[in-house]
């Protein structure tokens, strides 16, 4: 598959991902299964959203092999990270020293694994 055809298909996946979780908060009551599914529509949802912008940002800046490697790998952890936040909020545990640690947390492990990749 190009690259075009995968960029189309996640913003399609994007697109329904967002729809399904609307529908899904709407329809159901928040109970304590429920937010568990909520949270696990969340994360595939927000990597999908994510990976064509990190894509296009990395194709911009360096055309090599590791393109989509790097940009499904920062998607992924900006997924991890605004749902680990969302499940914070959810649970009432949510404030700046946490979110501005496992920022930290993400950036310095994308940081080191760029490094070892070069």
């Amino acid at each position: 598959m190009s690259t075009r055809w995968i960029m189309a298909l996640c913003i399609l996946l994007a697109l329904l991902g967002w729809v399904g979780l609307g529908a899904f908060t709407y329809h159901n009551a928040p109970d304590a299964l429920n937010r568990w599914v909520a949270l696990a529509i969340l994360w595939p949802t927000l990597a999908v959203t994510f990976l064509p912008a990190a894509y296009a940002i990395h194709l911009r800046r360096r055309n090599d092999a590791e393109v989509g490697l790097r940009a499904g790998r920062q998607s992924a952890f900006a997924a991890t990270f605004l749902t680990l936040c969302t499940w914070l909020r959810m649970v009432e545990a949510l404030n700046w020293a946490n979110a501005l640690l496992m920022a930290l947390l993400f950036v310095a492990t994308e940081a080191l694994l760029s490094a070892r990749a070069r």
